[in-house]
């Protein structure tokens, strides 16, 4: 090879090493995006399924707390502490909410279903953990699931089986019996009525009441908040009262007496004590003079 040949030899090579640097230059940053791109995606995917497992706990929640309640009424619940019950079953579906999110590793222990100082509420206390690459998240949540709109179990815990509609509960004899064992004549409430599905009564203070106030209530099986009377979960289980702030809903009897155990489910169910009767347009119920003073009627 002549002198020529060896220049452009020579040229040709330097030529080529700026080609080979631009080259592995875009190649690094072709790699460098894709890493990017990657991670921005299972970031994403974090996010999305810490998202997707907070919105959906307290659908599941209530799902849950439906499903036992029925349980309850219709004489199915298994044996055992129903809390557990009910947190577990919510660990078990929220397990499962987790597992769909297959690109990542996703998951949230059910740490505790409990009441809250508001009686129509429960709270779910949860950790979520995810990881996704070297993308990691980790919190611990807390939510409020509504128990508006679900059967109160308690009557079935207390009575058995007594008959019901869609919304009410139909006592027959089974109220007048469950008072008769325990002494207490409960020839007033044979046949009563009272609601099944839990509503919050939207009229509060509930001084403001009075006889219209009270007819509304009768009329539309409100509940009330109170410190005698048991919280959901509570209710769920059979308990009448308990530490918690609890709910309290009337039990309409049939038959004016003059003097009845108060028509008060939380009474009627554990500690009974006498009221006076009480013409409610037309409905009759017994109240004593707390009674009287909480929802805003003049004690006789």
């Amino acid at each position: 090879m002549d002198d020529c040949g060896y220049v452009m030899a020579g040229t040709a090579l330097l030529l080529m090493i700026p080609a080979l640097i631009v080259t592995a230059m875009m190649l690094s940053l072709s790699e460098a995006n894709s890493d990017m791109k990657t991670e921005r995606t299972l970031s994403a995917s974090v996010e999305g399924a810490a998202w997707d497992i907070r919105d959906n706990i307290p659908i599941i929640t209530r799902e849950i707390l439906n499903e036992t309640a029925w349980e309850v009424i219709n004489g199915t619940i298994p044996e055992g502490d129903v809390r557990e019950l009910v947190r577990g079953r919510v660990q078990e579906r929220v397990d499962r909410l987790c597992m769909s999110h297959r690109n990542i590793n996703a998951s949230c222990r059910v740490n505790s279903v409990e009441g809250t100082e508001d009686p129509f509420q429960v709270e779910v206390n949860s950790t979520i953990e995810i990881h996704g690459g070297d993308i990691e998240h980790a919190e611990n949540i807390s939510v409020r699931v509504t128990v508006e709109g679900l059967p109160d179990p308690l009557p079935f815990r207390v009575l058995g089986r007594p008959e019901h509609s869609a919304t009410s509960i139909e006592y027959g004899d089974a109220l007048r019996g469950y008072l008769d064992s325990k002494g207490v004549d409960g020839e007033a409430y044979v046949n009563a009525t009272g609601p099944l599905i839990i509503r919050r009564c939207p009229y509060e203070p509930y001084s403001c009441h009075g006889l219209e106030g009270l007819h509304a209530c009768i009329l539309n099986g409100y509940y009330h908040e109170s410190r005698d009377g048991a919280c959901y979960l509570c209710r769920l289980e059979g308990k009448t009262s308990c530490p918690h702030m609890g709910l309290e809903t009337f039990i309409i009897p049939s038959v004016d007496v003059g003097e009845a155990p108060v028509s008060i489910d939380h009474v009627l169910f554990n500690e009974t004590y006498n009221g006076e009767a009480l013409n409610v347009s037309g409905f009759i119920i017994y109240l004593d003079g707390g009674h009287r003073t909480k929802y805003g009627v003049e004690t006789p």
